[in-house]
């Protein structure tokens, strides 16, 4: 009976092959690929390493991303001469013994995988080290795995990692690579974890010629002073600032929390500035990150994201973190305790219950009412313009009144209605027919009358497509090399000064050319400074600082050239519009219907969303059985 093939095999198939022992250096290799799957897990490995070995000062340097070198310079405990060789073996580690072992580690890293795993990925990797009893380093080299011995060399007590040509021997691994603004931005994650899990250590991040991130820890600091240090380092001064302090025990399940809640002025678009640590290990828990969102949800607007550093202690033996490879998720044995820990914690210390004075934080509080001039619109709407009388009063606190009843069964017709089939018959970029202003629903959509029905228009959602062509119009002028003028780019009266966290700032050198072409007009002082002196005349209006960091969150470093252009001038549009919630003044309102009536694709905004629904006059005479 001969045996069966696997599926798509052909007469080359290794099936028949007998079963043997792999040689070393293919097991290396293979049992690499577990550990270092890019750039920023070799920058994590060593760092552990240093803290584990006790360094108080740690300098990382960077070339091309990491594809090209990786060096991690460190003064803590060193490799005495004789281990510098078992360094190397797989499955030698100083961090445990036995089994049972594991559920008392109080260490990073342990399982003895990293070095001999970086030696594999590693074209050349060359270790120099020394430990405090010893009067002459130690120096071992490795090309493509293999070593060429140990031999004398100079150093001070401590360890110097280089890695030279990441994935050299394995192609494949390094096409599949991310493009280097990812592996960056990777990369400054891993160093601005080392610095918010261990604060009271220094820290300083070299990449290209440029420094991202620098933290020069004080020795006489501990505790809240020494977060607050390293979160001024990895974000800002400011942030630092308004952060507040919380901490608790839970005694019932052995629980220590503390950590700093970010202000809701320091809230971003993205989930990156909530940083969680598990006894000093950076972990991703998807279950904490939504306890931390919810202890914020009557502070924050949807789809914005809070800044939080949240250090979460266990006893040893109550969290497992030999559960993922990279050692970037644990288990823990209560972990409804400290959902409850910290999702309780965040909220007494936002609302001020801990330290016994309120936050100023943002409530749902009524804005300030929008009026024609502040959309920037291309036609100021003439007084009385198709309103039919049916405008809305002009204070902010005042319920717009509504020129055609909207009850229960309209707002079903609503739910279920369908985006404008009538206007949109020649194509999803068909023009819109004049539509008449009525009023304002919710200080959220803009109630108009059509040539068929009832239209909601998102005023949001409008406004950003109104923006937004404008916006790709100026880049498309400036692309072409035609001057812009003063009406399409907005000189501020003074210029603003942004300290910029190290994404922020990495974000705007990646995309600072197109950003210009758009109408932004800044540039950098030092590594963490920006200057800002214009804003596309199309988002003038709005709060520049608003604008401009919402700008270089929504860079995400994994999209291609035009991709980013054109999500840049999304974004500008986007933190450029007026809000759900903003009232809008009779003339605002007209004016924003006819800018929408205008656009080239006026059916939705540029991510996507309908900005208008129609609910036809024959639905509405349904509903009152009149039809």
């Amino acid at each position: 009976m001969t045996s069966a093939a696997m599926p798509g095999s052909t007469s080359g198939s290794t099936s028949g092959r007998p079963i043997r022992e792999l040689p070393e250096r293919v097991a290396a290799q293979i049992a690499a690929g577990e550990v270092i799957e890019r750039p920023a897990a070799v920058l994590k490995e060593l760092l552990e390493n240093a803290l584990d070995a006790g360094a108080e000062r740690i300098a990382v340097e960077i070339e091309a991303a990491g594809r090209e070198r990786i060096c991690v310079h460190d003064d803590g405990r060193g490799i005495p001469a004789e281990q510098v060789t078992l360094a190397f073996r797989r499955h030698a580690t100083s961090k445990l013994a036995r089994v049972d072992d594991l559920g008392r580690l109080s260490s990073y890293g342990f399982r003895g995988e990293a070095l001999p795993a970086i030696a594999a990925a590693a074209g050349r990797l060359r270790l120099t080290t020394r430990s405090g009893s010893e009067r002459t380093a130690s120096l071992i080299e490795f090309e493509r795995g293999l070593s060429s011995g140990v031999r004398p060399a100079a150093r001070a007590v401590g360890t110097s990692v280089e890695v030279h040509d990441l994935f050299a021997g394995q192609p494949a691994r390094r096409a599949f690579l991310a493009g280097a603004r990812a592996e960056r931005a990777a990369i400054l994650r891993v160093a601005s974890d080392a610095v918010l899990a261990s604060p009271a250590r220094s820290l300083r991040l070299s990449s290209d010629g440029r420094r991202p991130l620098e933290h020069q820890a004080a020795s006489e600091l501990g505790g809240e002073a020494a977060l607050r240090e390293g979160l001024s380092s990895v974000f800002s001064p400011q942030a630092a600032e308004r952060a507040v302090w919380f901490e608790a025990r839970s005694d019932r399940a052995e629980l220590g929390l503390d950590g700093l809640a970010g202000a809701p002025d320091d809230a971003r678009r993205t989930r990156d500035r909530i940083r969680l640590f598990v006894n000093g290990r950076p972990v991703h828990d998807r279950r904490l990150s939504f306890a931390v969102q919810e202890a914020y949800r009557d502070w924050l607007d949807s789809g914005e994201f809070p800044l939080v550093v949240a250090r979460l202690t266990v006893p040893p033996e109550a969290v497992d973190v030999n559960i993922h490879p990279a050692k970037t998720e644990v288990k823990l044995r209560d972990p409804a305790a400290a959902f409850s820990l910290v999702g309780r914690t965040l909220r007494e210390a936002l609302s001020g219950e801990r330290s016994g004075s309120p936050r100023r934080l943002r409530t749902g509080a009524v804005r300030a009412p929008v009026r024609s001039a502040d959309l920037q619109t291309e036609r100021p709407a003439a007084a009385g313009d198709a309103t039919g009388g049916t405008g809305l009063a002009p204070e902010a606190a005042a319920m717009p009144r509504m020129a055609v009843p909207v009850g229960e069964h309209i707002r079903r017709s609503v739910a279920e209605a369908a985006p404008l089939p009538s206007f949109a018959a020649d194509g999803s970029g068909a023009a819109l027919p004049p539509l008449r202003m009525v009023g304002q629903l919710h200080r959220t959509f803009i109630i108009a009358e059509g040539p068929s029905g009832l239209v909601l228009v998102d005023q949001h959602g409008a406004h950003e497509r109104v923006v937004y062509e404008r916006l790709l119009g100026l880049g498309r002028e400036s692309g072409s090399g035609v001057s812009a003028g003063s009406a399409a780019i907005q000189p501020l009266l003074e210029p603003l000064l942004l300290a910029l966290d190290a994404e922020e700032s990495a974000n705007w050198s990646a995309a600072a050319d197109r950003l210009g072409r758009l109408g932004f007009d800044a540039e950098l002082f030092g590594e963490r400074t920006l200057r800002l002196r214009a804003l596309p005349g199309a988002v003038a209006a709005a709060d520049a600082e608003t604008v401009i960091r919402g700008v270089l969150t929504d860079l995400t470093p994994e999209r291609v050239e035009l991709e980013r252009f054109d999500r840049a001038a999304a974004s500008a549009a986007c933190h450029g519009s007026v809000r759900r919630g903003q009232v809008l003044d009779t003339a605002a309102m007209t004016a924003l219907l006819r800018d929408l009536e205008r656009c080239e694709n006026p059916h939705s905004c540029p991510h996507g969303r309908p900005t208008l629904i129609e609910i036809s006059a024959d639905d509405v005479l349904r509903e009152f059985r009149r039809k």
